[in-house]
């Protein structure tokens, strides 16, 4: 049972974490350019001043909303039906696994997509003169963003998990291999005697 409750919780791990460079690939792919000033030593200044600098952010934050939504559901069916086939509670185990893979997930779209601008704006920013305008380097200017794919895929699971108690179709626990059935609550049946003879 151990075992079982470790392999779902490492496969809804890994399965988030791999998510995040094509959540950071298509942050860098949807993000509008926004423009900044040259100032001096590669230094910039958001000028002129654009509303396209914090669109930056909340593309981010949308993604990592819709990924959290996503994966809530998506995880609690996979677990509830692998629970139901294999008769072992597997509720907490994906749900630890579902909250890292989404933080480690969110980390790795945000160093994506920031790495990928890098190599563009990067150079024209260095080999800009002061007083140039050139496209902003993508940045992640709200941190808080990084915690809403887990926060979300969380709210989403204890939802399901909520709805699952209230009708009771929680999947039911296997016995263990020691157990008998009279010590589960199940009384024993011995079979009937012959007609005529005396039960010793």
């Amino acid at each position: 049972m151990v075992a079982r409750q470790f392999v779902a919780g490492g496969a809804a791990l890994g399965s988030l974490t791999v998510l995040g460079p094509p959540l950071g690939l298509l942050w860098w792919a949807l993000a509008p350019p926004a423009q900044v000033t040259v100032i001096s030593d590669g230094a910039t200044a958001p000028y002129p001043i654009s509303e396209d600098l914090f669109a930056r952010d909340g593309y981010y934050a949308i993604m990592m909303v819709l990924a959290g939504l996503i994966c809530g559901y998506v995880g609690y069916l996979a677990q509830h039906h692998y629970s139901v086939r294999t008769r072992t509670d597997l509720r907490l185990a994906v749900l630890l696994g579902l909250t890292a893979g989404a933080l480690l997930g969110a980390v790795l779209a945000w160093q994506t997509g920031v790495t990928l601008d890098a190599a563009l704006a990067g150079p024209a920013i260095a080999e800009a003169e002061p007083g140039d305008t050139v496209e902003a380097a993508l940045l992640l200017r709200a941190r808080s963003a990084l915690v809403l794919w887990a926060f979300v895929a969380v709210l989403q699971y204890g939802l399901f998990d909520a709805v699952s108690l209230w009708r009771g179709d929680l999947p039911r626990l296997s016995r263990e291999p020691h157990e008998s059935p009279s010590a589960a609550g199940t009384p024993a049946v011995s079979p009937p005697g012959r007609p005529g003879t005396v039960p010793e």
